[in-house]
């Protein structure tokens, strides 16, 4: 039988494939209506996954280990040049 633990990971895990199910719906609808309910879905589900990373991590299941700063300066200057492209 599995441990709580496990259901929390795999709860999570499950949240984030309904995160990226709904964003590939949003950026394809063509219909507002729809684009509007899976945004509304998707913010329900992004804060899913937050309560649920929170509960995991109070409890010592899932921790996550800061980035290097040259790592963190690297994600934030690309995201920088992304930014600037659009």
């Amino acid at each position: 039988m599995a441990r709580e633990s496990e259901w929390m990971g795999i709860l999570l895990n499950q949240h984030k494939l309904a995160a990226s199910m709904l964003t590939s719906g949003i950026l394809e609808s063509s219909n507002d209506r729809i684009r509007s309910h899976f945004k509304t879905l998707l913010d329900g589900t992004l804060q899913h996954q937050k309560d649920i990373y929170n509960t995991m991590s109070q409890k010592g299941w899932y921790q996550v280990q800061p980035a290097p700063q040259d790592v963190f300066n690297s994600v934030r200057q690309s995201m920088s040049s992304m930014q600037q492209m659009q």
